[in-house]
């Protein structure tokens, strides 16, 4: 019996499965990695856009309002934490460094107008890690996306 398994075609395709079955278990634990790390990176950006859009629309915005709409955007992709991220504001006119007008510093809002727009500037920051630590390839990503949205009120 065993030199008839050794003769037959059986063996061939068990030696066969042996050796493509964890290719495709890397491939496919791989493939799931990079769709995290992809799904964090839009959760990022999508973060960044809905904080500026909330400062945007807001008659009197805070830093603290667009950094609690990123962190409730972050909060919708499973396995993100977002209390991991780094979320800063800021407020300035069409240079980017200049203060708003009737804004002591660029942590505050200040008037926004036709003749001098202030813009709503956030960033998020975010480091991800992959589940595996593959060769060759970092274990470690920073993400990090800036959206600009000029404040209408």
């Amino acid at each position: 019996m065993i030199a008839q398994l050794l003769r037959g075609q059986g063996g061939q395709s068990i030696v066969e499965l042996a050796l493509a079955l964890p290719i495709m278990a890397f491939s496919l634990i791989g493939g799931a990695d990079l769709a995290r790390g992809y799904a964090v990176l839009l959760a990022v950006q999508n973060g960044a856009r809905a904080g500026a859009e909330s400062t945007a629309l807001d008659v009197t915005p805070t830093s603290a309002e667009a950094a609690a709409r990123v962190q409730d955007e972050l909060g919708r992709t499973p396995g993100l934490t977002p209390a991991n991220a780094t979320v800063t504001v800021s407020y300035t006119l069409a240079d980017g460094a200049t203060v708003c007008t009737g804004a002591a510093s660029t942590a505050v809002a200040g008037t926004s107008s036709i003749a001098t727009p202030c813009y709503a500037n956030v960033r998020v920051q975010y480091t991800f890690s992959t589940l595996i630590p593959w060769p060759l390839i970092a274990r470690d990503y920073a993400f990090d996306r800036t959206t600009r949205v000029r404040r209408y009120a």
